[in-house]
């Protein structure tokens, strides 16, 4: 089985920094705290989606593991009993 890496885009971490942490209130006004930080300070977004963990798909089901030997075990055990 191949693994690959997957690569979270800007759009998908700024959504699950609007899930982790909620709104922020500035001026009275709320606002998702991954599109505010990605609009404030869109050098520090950059800097800490690159701090991401990669993260690898499996190469048969496009599952998303943790690490490489996850990823490549992943269908690895199907495919074994497929063909006995």
């Amino acid at each position: 089985m191949k693994a690959y890496e997957v690569e979270k885009n800007e759009d998908e971490f700024e959504e699950e920094l609007n899930s982790i942490y909620g709104k922020v209130e500035i001026c009275g006004m709320e606002f998702p705290q991954g599109a505010a930080l990605r609009e404030l300070d869109p050098t520090a977004f950059r800097c800490a989606l690159s701090d991401e963990p990669i993260r690898y798909g499996c190469g048969v089901c496009g599952g998303v593991c943790n690490t490489e030997e996850e990823a490549e075990e992943c269908c690895k055990e199907g495919a074994e009993n497929e063909t006995v």
